[in-house]
Order: C-alpha cells, then structure tokens, then sequence
C-alpha cells in the first residue's frame, strides 16, 4: 500500500510550446536579416557614368483596319479593298512581320458581320498571330 506525502502526485513532464513557438520567430527573424545582409555584401560598389536619357523612337507596330457600315475597309484611314488589304498583309509578311505586327479590326456597328470574319480569316491565313477586335466600354 501506499502511504500518503507532503508531495502530493508526481507531476509529469512536459513540453512547453509558448516558448517554444517564440524562439523559433526569433531565430526565422535571425536568419532572415542575415540573409538580407549577405545580398547586400555580395554587391560591388561602383561610380556609374551619367547618361542623359533617350526616348524611344521604336514604336510597337499596329495596323488598324477598319469596316464601315457601307461595308468599305479603310487601313490605317486609307480606303483599300479586301484584295488591297491582302497585297499590304502579304507586304508584311514578305518582311517577316508577322509576329511583330499588331492588327487591330474596328467594325461599325452596324457593318456585318460577314465583313469582319473575313477580314479576320484573311489575317489568320497569312500568319499574323496579333489580333485584336475594337469595341467601346459599356
């Protein structure tokens, strides 16, 4: 039998987890300052040369081809037929523009419909990945 102490029961050992969440912040925030002083020494201190800076005369190349409602296509607002727009695709694509050409096809909003898809057949067809359908905002 057991006899009865000043002690009452045993107490079991265990872990204390406040501190230790608190010494793992402060070693994360350690390591984290130290990571940031060491990105800073690995750098050269240097006088840079001054240099006025240049504008960009290389704008992105866009073509904009418009339809009316008369069913007329005007390319960058010069009237042209369906056969005039494919002679100025086939121009760019002889360059080798087409990736780098940018098409933008407005429609009026009464033009039809059909106008528009075989514009937009046509640039397809010749390889010009970059097009875009106009519209206004609601």
């Amino acid at each position: 039998m057991r006899m009865f102490s000043d002690h009452g029961e045993e107490e079991r050992a265990r872990i204390e987890l406040i501190p230790m969440i608190d010494i793992m912040f402060f070693l994360l925030v350690v390591f984290i300052f130290i990571s940031i002083s060491l990105i800073k020494l690995n750098g050269v201190t240097l006088n840079l040369p001054k240099a006025s800076p240049a504008a960009i005369t290389q704008k992105p190349q866009v073509m904009n081809v418009s339809i009316r409602q008369d069913d007329t296509i005007y390319v960058d607002k010069v009237a042209v037929t369906m056969e005039g727009l494919q002679d100025d695709l086939e121009k760019l694509q002889a360059q080798g523009l087409q990736d780098k050409e940018q098409i933008i096809v407005s429609g009026d909003r009464d033009s039809k419909l059909q106008k528009l898809v075989d514009v937009m057949d046509l640039c397809n067809r010749l390889g010009f990945s970059k097009l875009s359908i106009r519209t206004e905002t609601k």
